[in-house]
């Protein structure tokens, strides 16, 4: 079979992060004006018994193996998958099945098939080769995977790990999702605004602002602010070690606030702790146990490894 395998790990031939927030240009067009003055908000307090049914969703990838044609040509073996769970008074539950697919990636025509072992991984044309332009390929179709996922949810509140980025479609409900960030590369407000982060109690917020999407290189306008976590011990960790940034694409500045009080709660009551995960406070319980639940789906990436050399041996 003319397909060979790249004998270098693909893991440590592509970056880990693609298009991070600390690349954000153009955040002058960030407005401010929304909430009166500029200063801490304390919402009231909504216990979990009142919150609405609550879908938290991840999406993972995995690069599986770079191989080679008979002319030299690299192409991508790759597996992306989205799941969810679903909060409400019953508990925790994952809901249905994830979605998942097998993705070769590749900038020219296939002009060799893939083995039969391997038939399973569909082909995608990319228009770069290099190793960090397809990386970002399969980041993008992982997003476009949560982005069908949040659209077959019905009813409830979409909480989605990460920044939003659109799907294929557009999202039914932009008035009901909310994305978020866990680490803060970047800054997306004047120094004495920014200030604020700093100053944010545990159960508080920041005003909301508006991001325009072209600072964020995505097509999508979305309203943000952020969220001070509870975080034990605090006296060890700097003032911005328990804030998350996050967002929502409703277009509405009304329906935004509406969100960002409730989102306190929400976040607040989640947060992870420190003795329990090393991601804490920022990675919520409920996707602590998602991520594991998407892992099993993945399968073992020594077994997969092991299958496409036995393919490709074949």
């Amino acid at each position: 079979m003319a397909w060979k395998l790249e004998a270098w790990n693909p893991e440590y031939a592509l970056p880990e992060r693609v298009s991070s927030e600390d690349e954000a240009r153009g955040l002058g067009e960030v407005k401010t004006h929304y909430e009166t003055t500029w200063a801490a908000r304390t919402p009231p307090k909504q216990e979990p018994q009142r919150w609405p049914i609550v879908y938290l969703v991840d999406g993972r990838q995995r690069i599986d193996a770079q191989i080679i044609d008979s002319r030299g040509r690299r192409a991508l073996l790759a597996t992306v998958i989205a799941g969810a769970v679903l909060r409400d008074g019953s508990g925790i539950r994952p809901v249905g099945e994830p979605l998942k697919r097998h993705l070769l990636l590749h900038s020219s025509d296939l002009e060799e098939p893939l083995p039969p072992g391997l038939s399973h991984y569909q082909p995608v044309r990319t228009d770069k080769s290099d190793p960090a332009g397809l990386r970002s390929k399969v980041i993008e179709l992982m997003r476009h995977l949560e982005a069908s996922l949040v659209n077959g949810l019905e009813g409830g509140l979409v909480i989605m790990d990460g920044q939003i980025y659109p799907g294929e479609q557009a999202y039914r409900t932009p008035e009901r999702l909310l994305g978020y960030t866990k680490t803060q590369a970047a800054s997306y407000l004047k120094p004495e605004q920014q200030a604020l982060l700093y100053e944010l109690q545990p159960y508080q917020r920041s005003p909301i602002f508006q991001i325009p999407g072209y600072a964020l290189r995505r097509p999508v306008d979305v309203f943000s602010w952020y969220v001070r976590l509870p975080l034990e011990p605090k006296t060890t960790f700097y003032g911005g070690a328990a804030l998350l940034r996050v967002e929502t694409p409703t277009p509405e500045p009304h329906a935004a606030i509406q969100l960002a009080d409730l989102s306190v709660s929400l976040f607040c009551a989640l947060a992870s702790s420190p003795a329990k995960d090393p991601r804490a406070p920022q990675n919520l319980i409920p996707i602590g146990g998602l991520e594991q639940w998407l892992g099993r789906h993945l399968g073992q990436a020594e077994v997969v490894q092991r299958r496409i050399v036995q393919a490709l041996f074949d």
